[in-house]
This record gives C-alpha cells, sequence and structure tokens, in this order.
C-alpha cells in the first residue's frame, strides 16, 4: 500500500540554526511531503503552534502530530496546558524523558490527560525514546495496557527501536498493533558516534537499519496511516536529504506492492 509520509520538524534543525516554520511547511509542500509532525519544547517558538491550525489550508500539509516531551516533576503544568489549548492538532506523542517522583507520578500524569483527550478528541501516543524513561516498545506497550484506554496508544519509532536494540521486529509490532496510532523512521548504523553515543540518525537510505523490512512488517500487521522521517542535525542542504527520503520512501512502497514476496523472510 502507498502510505502518506511526514517530516518531524527536527530534520530543519542544523548546528548552523534552525529553519523558520513557514520555510519548514514551503519545502515540504514542494518536495511532495504530506504533513508535518511539529514539536514543543524549549526554544520552539510558541507562535508557532497558533499557525496549526492554518496549515492544511496554507500549504496543503497535515499536521501528523505535536510531540511533547515530559520531565515528570517539571513541566507537568506546561504540558497539560498545551494539551488543553493547542488547536489544529488531533494527535499528541508524548515522551517520557525524566522523572523526579518515580513511575507511579509518571502514571498518574498520564492519567490525568485522558479525560483531556476525551473532551478534546485527541489521541495520545506515548512514544518510546533511547535513553528515556520509556525507552522501550514493551515499557509503552505495558502503559496501554494498563490503562485500557481508547484515546492512548503507542508510536512506533524505527531509529529508538534499533538503537535500543530491542529487536524481535515482529514480535514487537503485533504487540503494539491494538495500541499503534504513529510510526516514524530514520537510517541508522549502530556506532558510539551516533546520537547519544549508541547509534547513528541518518537519511532513510542510508545506515544498516533495513527499511524496507521494516515497512514490509509494518504493512503485515495492518498499519495504514503515515510514516514519518526522522532528522536531528543532519546538516548540509537539508532539502536535498528530504527529497532523498520521500523518494526512497514512496520507492519501498511501489517494489512491495509490485513484489510482495520479496518481503517474506525471517527477521533476527
Amino acid at each position: 500500500m502507498t502510505h502518506r509520509i511526514h517530516a518531524l520538524d527536527s530534520f530543519f534543525y542544523s548546528s548552523m540554526g534552525v529553519y523558520a516554520f513557514q520555510t519548514q511547511c514551503e519545502m515540504l509542500a514542494e518536495l511532495g511531503y504530506d504533513g508535518i509532525t511539529v514539536a514543543a519544547w524549549g526554544g520552539t517558538p510558541l507562535t508557532d503552534l497558533t499557525r496549526l491550525p492554518h496549515v492544511p489550508e496554507q500549504h496543503g500539509l497535515r499536521i501528523e502530530g505535536l510531540y511533547l516531551v515530559l520531565h515528570e516533576g517539571r513541566n507537568d503544568a506546561l504540558i497539560r496546558r498545551l494539551v488543553e489549548t493547542v488547536e489544529g492538532v488531533e494527535l499528541i506523542e508524548l515522551a517520557v524523558q525524566t522523572s523526579v517522583n518515580g513511575h507511579p507520578a509518571i502514571m498518574r500524569f498520564i492519567e490525568s490527560l485522558l479525560p483531556i483527550a476525551e473532551r478534546r478528541g485527541l489521541r495520545i501516543a506515548l512514544y518510546p525514546h533511547l535513553h528515556h524513561v520509556t525507552q522501550t516498545t514493551a515499557q509503552v506497550v505495558e502503559i496501554c495496557q494498563h490503562f485500557a484506554h481508547p484515546r492512548l496508544g503507542a508510536s512506533f519509532n524505527g531509529y529508538h527501536w534499533y538503537a535500543s536494540q530491542e529487536g524481535e521486529l515482529e514480535q514487537r509490532l503485533a504487540a503494539m498493533k491494538p495500541y499503534l496510532m504513529q510510526v516514524v523512521t530514520s537510517g541508522s548504523a549502530l556506532s558510539q558516534l551516533g546520537w547519544g553515543g549508541v547509534a547513528t540518525m541518518e537519511p532513510v537510505d542510508r545506515g544498516e537499519m533495513d527499511n524496507f523490512a521494516l515497512i514490509a512488517a509494518l504493512n503485515r500487521v495492518g498499519y495504514t496511516g503515515s510514516i514519518g522521517v526522522l532528522g536531528w542535525d543532519y546538516g548540509g542542504d537539508i532539502y536535498l536529504k528530504l527529497q532523498r527520503c520521500l523518494a526512497t520512501l514512496r520507492d519501498i512502497d511501489q517494489r512491495l506492492e509490485h513484489h510482495p514476496s520479496w518481503a517474506d523472510f525471517p527477521l533476527k
């Protein structure tokens, strides 16, 4: 099947600066991307969030998600206020990076968001992230199972799954299937020179992780949503890297459609 393709705004961060939000949208629209995920954290101009409802009309892009990072015990009120007030977004992707008061406090905070999500028609997808409190897909699935709430689900990030060396891709995706709300990927190779001293984060046509096999596995579990392109401090000509990523993911979709048997091999 042909997936929608979106980019995370982190793709536009580089050692030389951050592209303006207007430029991000214009680049993605010109290249043919379907959407963008926007992060709200320290340094992100909150004025950009007021523009989100206008992005579909102005640029023809979907807002695929708003990415938030919880530091439990430190920014709880800010995260809750953003979930209460943001417009133009249907999906909140929530990573839990640190905690002052431990797992029970994290669970209480997530529980406090669920009535807000119900009232506002939002979905909340827990985001597994290397070196965070919620690092693995198994951890976020366990939280989803605990609450069993239709507005709470999970994101799958190919980079963080690969970098954490969780393995068992088929099993992990099967466990996530009832809760899977979003997917993100990149190229990656295990290396101490990579992000966090663990793995590189590269355009999807580079590295050792097999995105063809990954997307084939997603298709087998019935994922039909958008696939996001992850970037962080890539540097160089970001436009060309985005162009390559989009072309690669479109090509993977076409190969899987024309040659579905090519993906029939056991995954380690």
